[in-house]
Order: C-alpha cells, then structure tokens, then sequence
C-alpha cells in the first residue's frame, strides 16, 4: 500500500482499522525517542532493521519520525483508533519542545547557519551520522569535505579571532544622489543670496545627507562584546572552516 492511510493504519471493509506490525512500528518510534535516541538514530535502526514505511517508499526519513511524534491522531483522535494513551503522547511533545530549546540555547548551533566550506565557499550543511558529544559535524555538498569541529574550539576561535579584529579603514567618501542635490542647490542659493535663511537651511540638510552616506563601522571591542554577548548575527557575516578545522571568520 502506499501512504495515502496515515501510517498504522488500514481500510478494512470500508472502515479505519490497525495495522497490527505498522502499529508496532509507530509504539516503537515514541517508545525509542522517549528512551533518549534522537529522531535520526530512530531513522536508521528503523531502516536498517528493515521496517519499512510503505511499498512503494519504504525508507524512514527525518521528517517522517517527525510526522509519527507531532501526530495526535495516534492516541485516538478524529476518528482513528488509538495506537498510544494521551500521556505517552504529552510526553513525546514535552521531550520534543526540551530538545529544541536546548539546540536553540547552544551557542554553537547559532553559528551553522553562517558556516562556509572552507575548500569552495558552499553552504556547510549539518551532518547527523556517528554524533561524537560535544562536537558538529558538517558536509559540503559542493566539494564533499567533511568537517568535524568540537563545539568549544569552534567557539573559542571565534572569540580568539574577535579579540584580534582590526576594522578596515574607511573607503573613499561616495556622495549620495540627495547629496549632489543639496550641495547643487546650495551653490545656486550661494551666488544670489536673497534668502540667507533658506541658504542655511539647505546646508545643514546637506550636512545631514553627507552624514548618512558614511556607513557606521563597529571597533574592536563593539565585536568582541557581542560576540561573548552571543549576538553572532550582528557580528559576524560568514565563518569559513577547512577538513582540517582552520577557522576565518568574517566580520561585518
């Protein structure tokens, strides 16, 4: 069958029925996540004991796990039998919300997002096979590198690297379209000077336009203070790292 019937289940002479070893497969899910493994290890013993999701799809994914934990239907609502009581659900969903705010408050995982191959410049994608405490792994799949990096040398290497940043000097002055306007204006206010008033107005505005045409430059110690402050969005604009975990970080 394919999985047009939520997975557990079954039509048996036109009504929703268990599917008794599907049914086992879902029990197994919630009971395995509520032992501990995270929703990628349940993926692969899934996979690898040959439990298969449907004939014509039969592998596990990600995002499968997930749909069998979030589904409320398997404690018997809308109509579907129930495959599990309400607390083992509640449990699930309780289990599910602590894991995602403990990845959120990692400071480590708030830097993937930013993380560059250091070989070809691609996007670094997080990899969840033979997870090592304490430590990400990424692959390229531009180049196919694998990175493995413990959280705090990552972290750390970042702070080493703000400590040492020195901001580029400014670039030359790139006046603005309401720049040209104004300081045409004022020339023109300059050589007939019947409104002094109006003169002086258009040259403070024009200080104003040339004020807004220099961008503001964070220091040395405005990038360390949000880098410990964790605020990495406002500090840092791309972190490159290599097979062999040579960090660069590029600030903004």
């Amino acid at each position: 069958m394919n999985r047009k019937i939520l997975y557990g289940y079954q039509m048996r002479d036109g009504k929703l029925t268990i599917q008794p070893q599907e049914a086992e497969g879902v029990r197994r899910v919630f009971f395995l996540y509520l032992e501990g493994m995270s929703q990628r290890q349940i993926m692969d013993m899934l996979n690898a004991d040959g439990v298969a999701y449907s004939v014509e799809n039969p592998l596990w994914t990600h995002q499968r796990i997930t749909q069998t934990l979030r589904n409320p239907r398997y404690m018997g609502e809308k109509g579907y039998p129930a495959l599990i009581d309400g607390e083992t659900f509640r449990k699930a969903q309780s289990a599910r919300a602590e894991r995602m705010r403990k990845r959120g408050n990692h400071p480590a995982l708030r830097l993937t997002q930013k993380l560059r191959c250091g070989h070809c410049g691609h996007p670094l994608r997080r990899s969840f096979q033979k997870q090592l405490k304490d430590t990400l792994r990424f692959l390229c799949d531009g180049c196919g590198a694998r990175i493995t990096i413990p959280d705090a040398a990552l972290l750390a290497e970042v702070e080493r690297q703000a400590a040492e940043y020195v901001p580029p000097s400014e670039g030359g002055y790139a006046p603005s379209e309401d720049v040209i306007r104004l300081s045409n204006a004022v020339n023109r206010g300059l050589e007939r000077p019947d409104n002094p008033e109006e003169v002086v107005a258009l040259i403070l505005q024009g200080i104003s336009a040339r004020y807004a045409c220099v961008p503001a430059q964070m220091t040395t110690a405005d990038i360390l203070r949000l880098i410990r402050e964790k605020d990495y969005d406002r500090a840092i604009q791309l972190i490159a790292i290599t097979a062999d975990n040579a960090v660069k970080v590029t600030f903004k």
